[in-house]
């Protein structure tokens, strides 16, 4: 998980963060004395979870999922070089005599009532004893890229440590406190939700000393019911911070809005009140919030935006696609105040944003055209989002594949065809649809006068692509937007990239 040299934990030690019980099983006709150096200094240089994966010198996690319990791998663990054991049943005598063969010291054995709980605890006590500010972020839409566009901005100045991908759940979010060492200065955490609840737990591990939500809208339908429990969901991360950490609120979202009065209330004159940093777009020459923005420019490949910083009026150019990205930036800006940047060094370090795999990633094709990839995830104001970002160019046909909106629960009917209702109205040359909403996408479009091409499938099929593909030529634009269940990168594959899909 980390580096050996970097990454240390006893054996004691992690045992009495997780509450605990602590036994060493020795070599074969050996008795372990737990007074022994042998044992009592067994330091674990790193955590494991995936027997494919070297464990030498680690603690193996046992966890378990709806699907597989890791507890079925323990001798493959002890195999792969683990150093010790977490796991929440006790060791079975076929286990025991495995352990006595193949080892030749003492192996730890901690015991505990839940490994994903213990996992939960040793993150948190990891988190207490390193150094680095923590920021912690959510939002319905773009967590991921404000992480990604806080780290660009932070890393100019400080050791910064963020979680790669969107290791933002009660699995993710313990990984990304663990892997942070005595060198980090600041670390980003993203932290994601789709139930009441879930932000309370994940806060209570990160113990932020920054919070913020980029925004609310209607995505994890399914798990909340609607926008106001999905708002009621991400005012967690402010509700369970700690009574030091700094907030930061979007001021033109009307859900954050609403939080910053809720939880940053006016206090009496001459009481000291949290410390809070705003944001908002500029319009009309007007800046309102600690940071404004506005976009002067947008092309495919970049944005050009101007405002101020606290004060301090500036300008950049930043190599992201979409207007709705300065939300992000505004974002990721007031993060980096919050740790102690400058406005200067703030505007300065802007043009090094770029957006992470999945987001408004632009694909040369073998046909010429090229692909606009933002299919990581999606609900109706991302994808609406990204259909007016991509009706703004004005070269060549534009189709449109469109993935399904995952986790909408009772809406999900109703919020497609009001997608497709606006796709019908949009400039496309053809529009293909992936997912289960596929006839109702299809009937919506041809009801509302779309004459284009359509093709429809509830599954990925390749026809589906080679039709497309069949249909381009060069300067044809491809935009891509689903969730990332749909899996749309492999329709992107099937359109023939002339090389293959980037990861930052």
């Amino acid at each position: 998980m980390a580096d050996a040299e970097l990454w240390k934990l006893g054996a004691q030690e992690a045992a009495a963060a997780i509450d605990g019980r602590l036994e060493f099983v020795g070599p074969l006709n050996s008795v372990v004395d737990a007074s022994d150096t042998q044992t009592s200094d067994l330091i674990f240089s790193g955590i494991g979870t995936d027997t494919r994966h070297p464990l030498q010198g680690q603690l193996f996690i046992a966890l378990k999922g709806e699907v597989h319990d890791a507890h079925a791998h323990l001798k493959a663990a002890i195999e792969g070089g683990a150093l010790g054991l977490l796991v929440h049943r006790d060791l079975t005598n076929e286990e025991r005599l495995f352990i006595a063969e193949k080892r030749s010291s003492p192996l730890a054995v901690i015991h505990c009532g839940d490994t994903l709980l213990a996992l939960q605890k040793l993150a948190q006590h990891w988190r207490r004893q390193r150094r680095a500010l923590v920021l912690g972020i959510t939002g319905t839409n773009g967590k991921t890229s404000t992480k990604e566009f806080a780290a660009a901005i932070l890393t100019s100045q400080f050791n910064t440590h963020w979680s790669k991908g969107s290791f933002n759940n009660h699995w993710g979010v313990p990984f990304t406190l663990l892997s942070l060492h005595d060198a980090h200065e600041v670390a980003i955490v993203e932290m994601g939700m789709n139930h009441l609840g879930e932000l309370k737990r994940l806060s209570e591990i990160v113990e932020a000393d920054v919070v913020v939500c980029t925004m609310v809208g209607r995505g994890h339908l399914e798990g909340v019911g609607s926008v106001e429990g999905v708002a009621q969901a991400k005012a967690e991360i402010y509700k369970y911070a700690p009574t030091n950490s700094t907030f930061i609120f979007n001021l033109d979202n009307e859900h954050t809005a609403k939080m910053m009065a809720e939880f940053v209330p006016l206090v009496p004159s001459g009481q000291p009140g949290r410390r809070s940093i705003t944001f908002a777009e500029r319009r009309n020459g007007n800046e309102a919030g600690d940071v404004s923005f506005s976009v002067d420019e947008a092309t495919d490949q970049s944005l050009r935006i101007s405002g101020s910083i606290r004060g301090v009026a500036g300008e950049a150019v930043v190599p992201v696609f979409g207007r709705h990205n300065v939300v992000n930036l505004m974002a990721a800006s007031a993060l980096a105040l919050a740790a102690g940047m400058t406005p200067e060094k703030i505007w300065a370090a802007l043009p090094r944003c770029q957006t992470a795999w999945g987001r408004n990633q632009w694909v040369d094709l073998q046909s010429g055209a090229r692909a606009l990839f933002d299919a990581y995830n999606a609900n109706p104001e991302s994808m609406q989002a990204a259909l007016d970002n991509f009706a703004t160019l004005t070269v060549g046909r534009r189709f449109a594949v469109l993935g399904e909106m995952r986790e909408l629960g009772e809406a999900t009917a109703e919020l497609h065809r009001e997608m497709a209702a606006k796709v019908a109205k949009g400039p496309w040359a053809g529009v293909y649809f992936v997912g289960p909403s596929a006839e109702l996408v299809a009937a919506e479009l041809r009801a509302q006068g779309f004459r284009n091409n359509i093709v429809v499938s509830n599954t990925y099929e390749n026809f589906i692509a080679a039709d497309l593909r069949g249909m381009l030529r060069p300067g044809d634009l491809v935009l891509l937007k689903g969730s990332r269940g749909v899996a749309l990168e492999k329709f992107l594959a099937d359109l023939h990239p002339t090389k293959p899909l980037s990861k930052h």
